[in-house]
């Protein structure tokens, strides 16, 4: 019904039901469930339909989402580079982060985790990052839903603490993972920002936890300079304070 009505524009829910073969009632209904959701519009005269501002939306996100693999490769390319350790890009599923891309400079230690790995977003870095970058009401719903389960000793699995850390991440502008995951291993992340500014993944830095954590704040600053610099590729001008 969607592609019906982007190819004509406007048109008429008893034109819709006579051409798609759909029964009045069966029409009417579907076109409200979608007037509701914002997938589609009526002109106030007319009463014609026309696609919905929340398809633009929908749209962006997924022009955005092609961009950021195609851009994101070169960006991890060179934090892997800089950083002698291995990057990965992840990006949000439910309560997970899923890792779609990784590179690995020479010097980089072999860790397990493969693309297509999930990992619980309260005990890595990549998920952190996204977190602290969302609004805070957004944060603070979604944490205390969440099924805080320990994977390692330095598991934060209190949801206070876990608040807490996403509001220092929040300041500080990268989060850190400190054998929260995985033992021996230590990372940081920051979020990366579509046009409009909503987190839509994040990148991360990862490697042997000795290495990495002596470098905090070397490494925070280098993966939160890539994230503003791929996020800024993808549209994102963060606004200046008056």
């Amino acid at each position: 019904m969607l592609e019906h009505v982007g190819r004509h524009q406007e048109i008429s829910t008893n034109a819709i039901a006579r051409q798609l073969g759909l029964s009045r009632s069966a029409a009417y209904r579907i076109v409200g469930t979608l007037k509701n959701l914002e997938y589609l519009e009526a002109d106030q005269v007319t009463g014609r339909v026309r696609l919905g501002t929340r398809l633009v939306e929908l749209g962006a996100r997924a022009m955005a989402a092609t961009d950021l693999h195609r851009c994101a490769p070169r960006y991890l390319a060179s934090l892997a580079e800089r950083s002698g350790e291995t990057t990965y890009l992840a990006v949000p599923d439910n309560d997970t982060m899923v890792y779609v891309a990784t590179e690995r400079s020479a010097s980089a230690v072999t860790l397990a985790c493969r693309l297509g790995t999930r990992r619980p977003q309260h005990a890595t870095s990549l998920g952190k990052a996204w977190l602290a970058a969302l609004p805070e009401g957004d944060r603070l719903e979604r944490v205390r839903r969440m099924k805080l389960d320990s994977l390692t000793l330095k598991t934060i699995i209190d949801p206070h603490r876990l608040l807490d850390e996403l509001a220092k991440t929040s300041r500080r502008g990268w989060a850190i993972d400190e054998v929260e995951n995985e033992p021996d291993v230590g990372c940081v992340a920051a979020a990366v920002r579509d046009h409009s500014g909503r987190p839509i993944a994040a990148i991360s830095i990862a490697g042997p936890a000795p290495r990495v954590l002596r470098r905090l704040d070397e490494l925070g600053a280098s993966v939160a300079g890539t994230a503003a610099a791929l996020s800024l590729r993808l549209g994102y001008v963060r606004s200046r304070p008056a």
